[in-house]
């Protein structure tokens, strides 16, 4: 079975392991993995993950050439394994040039993490950067949903999309963490929008995942791990458990993915 992983976090060696401590006490959880690129290819391998949709976050705006480089360096030296997407910031003083750079460099979207990055998710500054990816057709990778901070609300989300109807959008955590039960009355129903399962499923009984997914629709649902943060195998095994039809399995596992990304037209 073809299986994509479509939202993974690396980081460069030197700093992976103190990245991922980050993530934990941002979130109050335990990180289970390291974040570096050997670790997620070696737990791919084991879980039988076909490849991996690999990205970081900016948390500056200064940060993001460096970080588009290293995923770039890590899709050139793993092209059967990854796909990448780069990292931007709406306060970047050249966002379109980097933009572009993103282009050159063979990525195939933008991540961004608001609450992280500490911007509004409809802040002017934001949708002047989605206009230019979606000018540019560059999808948008975004964590949606945090019920502690106010950057990225699902409600803040809609309002960007009313805003850039053309932006392809991957809300994250089945579009709002910690905030499942209402995410999908703001985000459901939009053509351009999919979501992804990662950092949802250990909070959600089958029952429960599989209603929010079906809200959604089985086709605008990904699956993903959230690397480095949970075990690659038991991410999967908790998504297996869902009562879904293999046809649903199929078209989460990666059908929905390649659509998104026009591999499909092969």
């Amino acid at each position: 079975m073809t299986i994509i992983d479509t939202h993974a976090h690396i980081y460069p060696d030197k700093i992976a392991l103190r990245a991922s401590q980050s993530i934990a006490d941002f979130y109050e959880m335990p990180v289970v993995l390291d974040g570096t690129v050997g670790t997620l290819l070696q737990k791919g391998v084991e879980a039988g993950v076909t490849r991996h949709l690999v990205h970081s976050v900016a948390v500056t705006w200064e940060r993001a050439a460096s970080i588009n480089d290293f995923i770039a360096a890590a899709v050139a030296q793993y092209p059967d394994k990854f796909v990448g997407f780069g990292a931007m910031h709406p306060d970047h003083p050249e966002m379109e040039k980097e933009l572009d750079r993103i282009l050159a460099l063979g990525l195939k979207g933008v991540k961004l993490h608001p609450d992280f990055q500490k911007f509004m998710l409809d802040d002017p500054a934001a949708l002047r950067l989605f206009e230019a990816m979606a000018e540019r057709g560059l999808p948008l990778l975004v964590h949606t949903g945090d019920h502690r901070y106010p950057y990225s609300t699902p409600e803040r989300m809609a309002r960007a999309l009313d805003h850039v109807p053309r932006l392809k959008a991957i809300c994250a955590h089945l579009g709002g963490w910690s905030v499942w039960s209402d995410a999908w009355k703001m985000l459901a129903g939009r053509e351009t929008v999919y979501v992804d399962t990662c950092s949802s499923l250990y909070a959600l009984t089958p029952e429960e995942a599989v209603k929010i997914i079906h809200r959604y629709g089985a086709d605008k649902v990904l699956f993903g791990t959230d690397y480095p943060m949970w075990d690659t195998a038991e991410e999967l095994a908790r998504f297996m458990a869902l009562p879904l039809t293999e046809e649903e399995q199929e078209m989460i596992l990666h059908k929905n993915f390649e659509r998104l990304m026009g591999e499909d037209k092969a």
